[in-house]
């Protein structure tokens, strides 16, 4: 089985939860489900950055081309 990137694994926990959910609860549902390994001090920031690289609307200088989600006004991120 291919190893999934973090983004990969954020996908997967939002599709499950069906709902927004901050950067913090998806890095716990990741580690709860030792989906990922971290190689981090901390991984809330690591997934952070991983998901706004891929966020529709985002600004970064090292963002990719296809974007996956949406950051809400509260903060919280949802699949496009």
């Amino acid at each position: 089985m291919e190893k999934q990137t973090i983004a990969q694994e954020a996908i997967e926990i939002l599709k499950e939860a069906k709902q927004p959910m901050t950067a913090a609860e998806i890095t716990q549902a990741i580690l709860d489900r030792g989906l990922y390994s971290f190689n981090t001090k901390d991984p809330r920031a690591m997934l952070r950055g991983a998901i706004e690289r891929r966020c529709e609307g985002g600004n970064r200088q090292n963002s990719v081309a296809e974007k996956f989600f949406k950051k809400l006004p509260d903060g919280k991120y949802t699949l496009k």
